[in-house]
């Protein structure tokens, strides 16, 4: 990663048994009118999985008791640069929803997500992730327009080395 790379976290929690998702409706900012999970950037100092706790508690009132790190997106744009977002799941939260002045939560059945009203992304790497499997994605976008992607499979100790260095700048 060079020090033009910007660092997010965006976490998805999940009930009990796994077959609900909270999203939360993007009211201002980056991604507005688009669902998504909940997160943000880093601060100065901060480590991702505090973010990713944090943003959480912030956005939509929830507390990840734990929480597993599933996947990184690696994004290249002409128009944005560089971008790494560290991915998590949440089953084991406690607290109420609350709705935030950025995003507004909802509940939906796994089984029945569509993928209408999100980023162009996810809908390549939410099924990989929503499958239960750990995951390395890389997108390439000229303006808003996808022209690569992979996504790989990996194992827990890859992800760990790739979150081990990622601190708020």
């Amino acid at each position: 990663m060079d020090l033009l790379t910007r660092r997010y976290t965006v976490i998805f929690p999940f009930n009990s048994d796994g077959t609900q998702v909270l999203l939360g409706l993007k009211k201002r900012g980056m991604g507005v009118g688009l669902w998504n999970g909940f997160g943000g950037k880093p601060e100065l100092g901060e480590t991702i999985d505090k973010c990713a706790r944090r943003e959480l508690k912030e956005e939509c009132g929830l507390e990840a008791r734990s929480m597993q790190h599933v996947g990184v997106l690696l994004m290249k744009s002409t128009t944005s640069g560089q971008v790494e977002v560290f991915v998590y799941t949440a089953k084991d939260i406690v607290g109420d929803v609350i709705e935030s002045d950025e995003m507004k939560p909802k509940w939906f059945k796994v089984a029945d997500l569509t993928y209408k009203d999100t980023y162009k992304e996810a809908r390549e790497w939410w099924p990989t992730m929503l499958q239960g499997n750990k995951f390395v994605a890389r997108f390439e976008f000229v303006d808003a327009a996808i022209t690569s992607k992979e996504i790989k499979h990996v194992d827990a100790k890859q992800l760990a080395l790739l979150r081990s260095s990622a601190i708020g700048p």
